[in-house]
């Protein structure tokens, strides 16, 4: 089995919009590092809280911040930075959950496996955790986080 490594903004995107469930029904276990942890957490808003909640229940594990060995862009955030750096050094296979365009770039280019809300989304979907994945993508359009309508067509094409 991946181990499987969350960026922060895929995480505060599923609290904002109550379906932060739904990452433990896809994933045994999903690891963060310390920098993600201090990026979801800041300040007392409902989606930290459920992050908060998420840790304390221990589906959603923090790991310390690893020790930076590869060439990143410094325009990405610590928390990407972080994730992928950590995945990069973590044996056997990894997933990223991870929706930066920049970061999956950085990714892409180290070979890592990487996935997106919205694929997670489709893939809920596919597992019967959610009916109607274009709602919930809505709620997300609201809350103020957008996946392109490009994304969108290519995932429903896979679908078919």
């Amino acid at each position: 089995m991946a181990v499987v490594i969350a960026d922060a903004g895929p995480l505060i995107a599923l609290a904002k919009i109550n379906q932060l469930y739904l990452l433990p029904a896809l994933f045994t276990e999903i690891m963060i590092t310390q920098a993600v942890a201090d990026e979801c957490l800041r300040g007392q808003s409902g989606d930290a809280l459920l992050i908060k909640q998420a840790l304390d229940s221990g589906w959603l594990q923090c790991v310390d911040n690893p020790v930076f060995k590869h060439p990143l862009s410094r325009s990405l955030g610590l928390g990407e930075q972080s994730s992928i750096e950590y995945a990069l050094q973590t044996e056997g296979n990894t997933l990223l959950i991870l929706d930066d365009g920049l970061a999956r770039k950085q990714a892409l280019r180290k070979q890592l496996l990487i996935v997106g809300t919205a694929a997670l989304l489709f893939a809920a979907q596919r597992n019967v955790l959610i009916a109607d994945v274009e709602a919930v993508i809505a709620e997300l359009n609201q809350v103020g986080y957008s996946i392109s309508a490009a994304v969108l067509t290519q995932l429903k094409g896979g679908m078919k």
